[in-house]
């Protein structure tokens, strides 16, 4: 770089460990890290940022961790999106409690992103105690949040506290939009309450949400496991009239 006559620094450094990640090249990432050190150019929270979210990615939480620490020890705190990255990154190796851990220093952000791994886990009674601890630090219940509380649920089958939930976001001036129906249409479809998931379906299309290839699908094979060709005729025809196709041209 010296010899072009850029002069090595921390942006420097970061844009070139941010594209080696993405290139999936781990080692060279971490050989211009190794050279930030010996140069003696001090990391600032954006390069720490890159590092982590990169070793998070290629599945290194391990690496990662020990990256945070460094930077702790060098006086510099993870910001929020550091947080919830590492949060995540939790989650997909079935980590729960050091998510739960991690959640001491959880920002609106990262508490999301918490709620939605353990939603995504089935651990349903642990997000009704992290929702009430998020209120109760000042943070606002958001329509993802309840999204992901929702179809958390519906997953296990309880459509009842589903539609409860619903019902509260309302109240709270929030409104459910094409996932949070979605959820609800699949939670009755799949316990076989396609007269009810079709009223869901039909109030959606009443308060403007347009459905997608998805939602079509959850009604489709409810029908398919009754028998219900007339109401699958039906289904098709609403798609052809938006133009949802698979690939291929051909329908769901």
């Amino acid at each position: 770089m010296m010899e072009d006559g850029v002069e090595p620094n921390s942006v420097v450094y970061t844009s070139l460990i941010d594209g080696q990640f993405k290139k999936g090249n781990v080692d060279n990432a971490l050989k211009y890290l190794s050279r930030m050190h010996d140069l003696g150019i001090r990391l600032d929270v954006a390069a720490y940022g890159a590092v982590i979210s990169g070793l998070c990615d290629r599945g290194r939480l391990d690496r990662a961790l020990e990256i945070k620490e460094s930077m702790v020890k060098s006086g510099l705190a993870p910001d929020n999106m550091m947080f919830a990255t590492l949060i995540n990154a939790h989650f997909k190796v079935g980590n729960l409690r050091a998510a739960l851990n991690d959640k001491e220093k959880a920002n609106e952000i990262s508490y999301t992103v918490l709620i939605d791994g353990m939603c995504k886990q089935g651990n349903l009674h642990e997000v009704e105690n992290i929702c009430r601890e998020m209120s109760e630090a000042g943070f606002v219940l958001d329509k993802y949040v309840y999204t992901s509380w929702i179809a958390g649920l519906c997953k296990q089958g309880n459509v009842v506290e589903a539609f409860r939930l619903k019902k509260k976001m309302i109240q709270e001036g929030i409104t459910p939009d094409l996932l949070t129906y979605s959820s609800l249409i699949f939670g009755l479809a799949d316990k076989g309450l396609l007269i009810e998931a079709k009223q869901i379906f039909d109030d959606m299309l009443k308060r403007g949400i347009t459905p997608d290839c998805a939602a079509y699908d959850i009604l489709i094979k409810g029908y398919a496991k009754q028998n219900n060709t007339a109401a699958i005729s039906c289904l098709h025809d609403g798609m052809r009239q938006r133009g949802l196709y698979r690939k291929g041209n051909k329908l769901l």
